[in-house]
């Protein structure tokens, strides 16, 4: 079963959106703070097929993630989406060029859209 690690500071969001991952057919993890994102990718040996990845948090934040995850040569192919309250367009075109593969956007993401996105990311790794 492909598995999805969310990243977000907010342990509530966390859940709801494991719980609705894996109501889409996947598994979910996650972690609260962008350090443990990176650790957590560095040292486990199985990765996941997909990150969703906040940009607000405190201490390293979504891009410096989503940095870290491309400069590494193990994790540079992993599909990362960025979930965020931030939006405009220069915050996308500037995660776009670091190497996110979509940006959602909180509040305005249609959930009914999410197993279709999950299994479009997923299998565009594959």
């Amino acid at each position: 079963m492909p598995m999805v690690l969310v990243v977000d500071d907010n342990l509530d969001i966390c859940r709801a959106m494991g719980r609705l991952i894996r109501r889409a057919g996947f598994d979910a993890e996650w972690v609260t703070d962008g350090y443990q994102a990176v650790d957590r990718l560095r040292k486990r040996d199985n990765l996941p097929d997909l990150v969703i990845l906040d940009e607000m948090m405190p201490g390293l934040d979504g891009l410096g993630v989503l940095r870290a995850i491309r400069h590494e040569e193990r994790t540079a192919q992993l599909p990362v989406i960025m979930f965020t309250a931030m939006y405009d367009q220069t915050f996308r075109d500037r995660a776009l060029a670091a190497g996110a593969n979509d940006v959602w956007v909180k509040g305005s993401f249609d959930l009914d859209q999410l197993p279709g996105e999950l299994t479009k990311h997923v299998n565009a790794k594959n």
